[in-house]
């Protein structure tokens, strides 16, 4: 069995037992309405985990159920065995308390949940990587930066992120460049549709008398997805805004 990183993380409910390990939750709507920030929530601890290296066996996806079959609070890994990558896990709810809160309150418990989940399936360096995300998403919440390529010299660092639904603007690339030489680091943002976006839109890295040249991926399924966007990409460093180097 081959440990796999985390990619995803989503959420469903149910209100029946899992009967014979085959009964699959439905998706969020009758015992849990979500708000417009559920899923992103799910994206963003699953990109970070990602970009940390979290694993949890072979799985690399991971459904939380919430569920009114079991105890407030009590989780459960699930034996449905639907696909050798995704793994159930129950989490028992009450649906009275859940429908009395609030959009900010529903998003606050969401988090909970999930962090209170990972901690229940994890250890050692996976629990440490738990508590450095949770940490990360209780500071910067939907302005979580998630690391994605950087190329350096030694005159230059280049460090591309992405941010997933941000309050401030949307989903976005964030492109941070670091003069070593002077010490002054400057960024920019480049609206995304997807997040997803970015592995298929910002391929390599180049830098050419002062502009950045991000140039795509390059296959069939690649052209599709970048048809969106002008590649390739280039930004101007004069256009970048100072801000404070990592």
């Amino acid at each position: 069995m081959t440990d796999r990183i985390l990619k995803d993380i989503r959420f469903y409910e149910s209100e029946k037992q899992n009967i014979a390990g085959q009964s699959l939750p439905n998706e969020l709507g009758e015992i849990f309405i979500p708000t417009k920030d559920t899923n992103y929530i799910g994206q963003r601890i699953a990109r970070k985990l990602n970009e940390l290296k979290f694993t949890y066996g072979e799985f690399d996806h991971i459904y939380i159920n919430l569920t009114t079959i079991l105890k407030e609070g009590e989780i459960i890994v699930s034996n449905r065995n639907i696909d050798k990558r995704i793994k159930y896990i129950d989490f028992g709810i009450s649906s009275e308390n859940l429908n009395s809160l609030s959009d900010s309150e529903k998003n606050n418990f969401i988090k909970s949940v999930t962090f209170k989940v990972l901690k229940q399936i994890s250890s050692g360096s996976n629990l440490e990587v738990v508590n450095q995300t949770e940490k990360l998403i209780a500071e910067f919440d939907t302005e979580i930066k998630i690391h994605f390529k950087s190329k350096e010299t030694t005159s230059f660092k280049i460090d591309i992120y992405y941010q997933i639904e941000t309050v401030s603007g949307g989903t976005k690339a964030v492109i941070e460049y670091k003069d070593k030489k002077n010490n002054i680091c400057s960024s920019v943002n480049y609206k995304l549709q997807f997040y997803e976006d970015i592995y298929t839109l910002m391929d390599t890295i180049g830098l050419t008398d002062s502009t950045i040249i991000l140039k795509p991926k390059k296959s069939f399924t690649a052209d599709i997805s970048n048809e969106r966007y002008e590649t390739p990409i280039t930004l101007k460093i004069t256009d970048f805004k100072k801000c404070n180097c990592h």
